[in-house]
């Protein structure tokens, strides 16, 4: 048969150009049946195949041995030599050959015969041509793989004779990494690394560089020939010097002769006994942990390529050393962690005082990082002041100097660790036995329910002793304390006000039936003595007395069991002037001059009316009272969007121009029970206080002694 082939195929490419062209798969078709074979050609040859065609199995034969075939498609019955006999022919020439036998004859035991005999495939006629040209293509694919796959082999062979040549070398180094496999404490590791190191390649001079991936820099952290000052003093930054280029590329680098070296002639200055070092990262896949410095031969000559290639094999095992020893001195560090928090955990709920608390807190920070003594401040937002608490650990007795010493810092800048170590470094360091002691001094934010209740301080006489997981563990540590410190004595708090509840409750149902008989007794007495009742100003102040006993008894049982709030939109421009119709007259006997500033528009509130009104009298008449010489009162409402919480507010200032509030006693004017007045009860400001946080609203003051007071109350719109 003549040959047909397809033409080799071009391909242009985006850019308008020929690409090279295609070698086409070569496929020999064989059948009796010349009709079919020319189809069969003409077919293929359209899928882009260079097509050869063969009338029987003797011709097929021929055709194999004179030229090679990616792929023979044969029928089973044949002239001569029948498929399953020209299949056996082939596959002893090549025995990687594909073969696809066709037949209208099919059987099982034809179909099993070729099958085990090589064929790829088995179709049967009449041929389906998207059928075959998909054989063909899976045959072609997997004629392709297997060249690769022996290419490979071929190749891997040649590797194998090479690595063969080098298992002298590395043994050596796997013996080594026995011993690194064996050490678990990261000290007594990196001693052993250099050690070893230094024995495999020949060196005299070595040295195991810690990259410290927060700072950037390098830092001794084992060395062999080389003094206790250096190893305490360098540090090397990303990119400076060998050992910082070579952390900071990632590769490993020989230098013949330092001197003559461009990049980093500058860095010898006598350093070297010899001209020649090595340097090796020590690396985990991307992330370099360190540099191993090898210099000084032992043989007196330049390290070698040779040298280089053993000194990276052995740091990728060192690496890897490194790597599980940190881990491990990590987990036992985390282990160490949460064992301190369960005990603290544990432990505070016997804790009844502040002081008992941050000793707890530093004993236990003191069982997992290196910190010398630390000192806890409270935050007095009103003032804007640290106020130094307490001290414990080192410097105790000597720091009683620093103790209640307020240390004035805006709200803005109490949040910057920087600016706060930087206030409080400066007061410690005023006494001299800290100067030199306080190496590392650190501050950590101490957070309660999203605001701040504090600061404590930790300080050591190592430098950098804290890292920042440290740091971010003492800030857990010390607000969660704090949290849970406070939410115990709020529970307590909680328990004895509704025992002392109860029993006000108690009291309170007991006083109303005698004051119930003396006010019936009175009015029997002005019924009986009329002249005298109307003369004498003893029944009118006994009634007035008996009516304000009675409102102190209705306020006890408020305060023990507030009532249930029935909430309604009210404007409260309107609840104002209410007040100010109830307080008329004591303004004016007082001489206080009133005024007052709403904004238009202003948002209604939702709110129980009378517990507003009740806490708008209270914050009044307390202004009233501290003006007893006369003076003025402005009240101002306004809308306001909180930035925190996105919503808008209603603000109420109430402001007098009275004696203002003592600066000492300022923390606790709304405490339950505390007064300055000879006749209050001290419950005013913290009812008022407890009326608004139950309106969901804030309230605080500014005051100034002998400038006035103004009380803020915000409310949320409604």
């Amino acid at each position: 048969m003549s040959r047909a082939r397809a033409p080799a195929l071009q391909l242009r490419c985006p850019c308008g150009g020929i690409m090279p062209q295609v070698e086409q798969s070569r496929i020999l078709v064989v059948d009796d049946e010349e009709r079919l074979c020319r189809s069969l050609e003409s077919l293929l040859s359209k899928s882009g195949y260079d097509v050869q065609t063969a009338l029987d199995g003797k011709e097929a034969l021929r055709l194999y041995a004179e030229s090679s075939f990616d792929l023979v498609i044969s029928d089973i019955r044949l002239p001569g030599i029948d498929g399953i006999q020209l299949l056996q022919e082939i596959r002893k020439q090549t025995t990687d050959a594909m073969v696809i036998l066709m037949t209208a004859y099919a059987s099982l035991e034809t179909a099993l015969a070729a099958i085990n005999m090589g064929a790829y495939d088995y179709l049967m006629k009449p041929i389906e041509f998207t059928q075959l040209k998909l054989a063909t293509k899976r045959a072609l694919e997997k004629r392709e793989l297997e060249i690769a796959r022996q290419r490979l082999l071929d190749e891997l062979q040649d590797t194998n004779k090479q690595l063969n040549r080098r298992v002298a070398e590395v043994d050596a180094l796997y013996q080594a990494g026995i011993l690194l496999s064996q050490s678990h404490d990261l000290h007594k590791l990196l001693t052993k690394i250099i050690a070893v190191a230094l024995d495999v390649i020949g060196a005299t001079v070595g040295s195991v560089m810690l990259l410290d991936e927060h700072k950037g820099e390098l830092t001794i952290s084992a060395a062999v020939g080389v003094s206790e000052e250096v190893k305490r003093s360098t540090r090397v930054k990303l990119g400076n010097s060998i050992a910082g280029y070579v952390a900071q590329s990632g590769e490993a680098l020989l230098i013949t002769d330092i001197f003559t070296d461009e990049r980093f002639r500058q860095y010898a200055k006598g350093n070297y006994e010899t001209n020649s070092l090595v340097s090796a990262p020590l690396k985990i896949k991307d992330r370099v942990l360190g540099v191993i410095n090898l210099s000084d031969p032992k043989h007196g000559t330049a390290f070698a390529e040779n040298d280089l290639r053993l000194l990276v094999t052995f740091a990728a095992q060192a690496a890897i050393a490194i790597d599980d020893a940190e881990h491990l001195q990590q987990l036992n560090k985390k282990l160490n962690e949460f064992g301190a928090l369960y005990k603290l955990a544990t432990n505070l709920t016997t804790i009844d005082n502040s002081r008992d608390m941050t000793e707890m807190i530093y004993q236990m920070l003191k069982k997992i990082m290196d910190v010398d003594f630390a000192v806890w401040l409270s935050w007095q937002e009103r003032t804007e002041t640290l106020v130094v608490n307490y001290w414990e650990g080192l410097g105790k007795r000597e720091a009683i100097s620093l103790l209640g010493r307020e240390l004035s810092m805006k709200e803005k800048t109490v949040y910057s660790s920087t600016v706060r170590a930087r206030v409080i470094r400066a007061h410690i360091e005023e006494i001299p036995y800290f100067k030199e002691k306080a190496k590392t001094l650190t501050t950590v934010p101490i957070i309660t329910k999203g605001s701040l209740h504090g600061v404590f301080c930790l300080g050591s006489r190592r430098e950098h002793a804290f890292s920042p997981n440290d740091i971010n563990i003492a800030s857990i540590v010390a607000s969660q304390a704090t949290s849970v410190y406070e939410q115990q004595r709020a529970l307590l708090n909680a328990t004895r006000l509704m025992t002392m509840g109860k029993m006000m409750s108690e009291i309170a149902h007991d006083l109303k039936k005698p004051l119930t008989n003396i006010r019936g007794s009175l009015q029997i007495m002005r019924e009986r003595w009329p002249e005298i009742a109307q003369s004498d100003d003893f029944f009118m102040t006994a009634e007035q007395e008996m009516l304000r006993l009675n409102e102190l008894v209705k306020e006890l049982v408020d305060f023990s069991n507030p009532r249930k709030y029935q909430l309604e939109q009210k404007r409260m421009s309107d609840l104002i002037k209410r007040v100010i119709r109830l307080v008329e007259n004591d303004l004016t006997k007082h001489g206080i001059t009133f005024s007052q500033d709403f904004e238009d528009d202003l948002p209604s509130v939702l709110v129980n009316e009378n517990e507003i009104v009740e806490m708008l009298l209270n914050l009044i008449i307390n202004a009233i009272d501290a003006m007893p010489q006369g003076g003025s009162l402005s009240i101002k409402a306004f809308s306001k969007l909180d930035q925190n919480q996105q919503r808008p507010f209603v603000t109420l200032t109430i402001k007098d121009s009275g004696e203002g509030i003592a600066p000492e006693v300022q923390h606790k004017v709304f405490d339950r029970y505390f007064t300055t007045k000879d006749s209050g009860t001290g419950l005013g400001l913290s009812i008022c206080e407890r009326i608004v946080m139950a309106h969901n609203g804030d309230i605080k003051f500014e005051s100034e002694q002998g400038g006035g007071t103004t009380f803020i109350i915000k409310l949320p719109a409604a």
